[in-house]
């Protein structure tokens, strides 16, 4: 997604890095999409002529856009629902048309290949939900050990997930469409 023209809000480290990978992914990653959005016959042919050949291009997706790779019996599994798979409406937030009146929420995972910043996100519909996922640490109380002064910080959320979120970490993106539903059911209820 484009940076907006009227953006309001902050950008956090978070999301700074985040935009650092998916320039990385724009310069590298993306240009089967160029390829779907060009010649969508070519690569369409190509793929159908094959189920092997279908089945590598999905399962390199998982592979790449994947916190941890996932395991050959998950790749297997999705792979019939990425068939009939359509790409979302890049640059929405330009076109007052494609613009969500209804409630929108966002869940955002830290290995996602392109994620969006709230702020941007926020151009593109009502957004009444948002929930970062990221690498939280805090530091231990002093501790010391034969007269020596300690200081420790422990990871204590360790957040993972990247493009397949729903595959990646399916109890927590539960826990977020949870959490929206209830939060727009007591504001609109």
């Amino acid at each position: 997604m484009p940076e907006p023209a009227h953006v309001r809000g902050t950008i956090t480290d978070s999301e700074h890095i985040g935009l650092k990978r998916a320039a990385e992914f724009t310069r590298t990653g993306s240009a089967y999409a160029l390829e779907h959005a060009t010649r969508p016959s070519t690569i369409g042919f190509a793929l159908a002529s094959s189920p092997i050949a279908l089945l590598s291009w999905i399962g390199e997706k998982f592979l790449d856009w994947t916190d941890d790779d996932p395991s050959l019996d998950t790749i297997l599994e999705q792979a019939p629902s990425f068939i009939l798979f359509t790409p979302g409406n890049i640059g929405a937030h330009e076109n007052p048309q494609w613009y969500v009146k209804k409630p929108l929420g966002f869940s955002w995972f830290p290995k996602e290949i392109a994620p969006i910043p709230q702020a941007w996100v926020a151009t593109t519909g009502n957004l009444e939900f948002y929930r970062e996922h990221q690498r939280v640490s805090f530091p231990l109380p002093e501790t010391f050990i034969g007269g020596h002064k300690f200081c420790a910080w422990i990871l204590t959320y360790a957040c993972k997930g990247g493009h397949f979120a729903a595959i990646e970490q399916t109890d927590q993106l539960l826990k977020d469409i949870e959490g929206f539903v209830q939060q727009v059911w007591k504001a609109h209820g």
